[in-house]
């Protein structure tokens, strides 16, 4: 269990906070199948995982609004959220470019 989630409220952690972990691990499922395929399975993966991560963004966001979280714990959790949305963006436009190649 990740450290932010153990600090939320019981009434969050096995709701919420369940939600946030099982997300997560899905996001990074989903990026090592993406690891293994090349083409125009790929990028559906790709795009999967972009959704996951946006479903993932509002599950943090909800929890900040609920208080569930410290300023500082929601700061960096945007912050890394972020970031791998950066670094998906880039592996979304790569995997575009391939598949447009004959």
């Amino acid at each position: 269990m990740y450290a932010g989630v153990k600090t939320l409220p019981k009434k969050d952690r096995y709701t919420l906070g369940v939600r946030m972990e099982e997300t997560a691990l899905e996001i990074l499922e989903l990026c090592l199948l993406a690891r293994t395929k090349i083409g125009p399975g790929q990028l559906l993966i790709l795009n999967k995982v972009d959704i996951k991560l946006k479903m993932l963004k509002l599950f943090i966001r909800l929890a900040a609004e609920l208080k569930a979280f410290s300023t500082g714990t929601y700061a960096d959790l945007e912050s890394r959220l972020l970031e791998i949305g950066k670094i998906l963006g880039g592996w979304i436009k790569t995997a575009k470019g391939r598949e447009s190649r004959p």
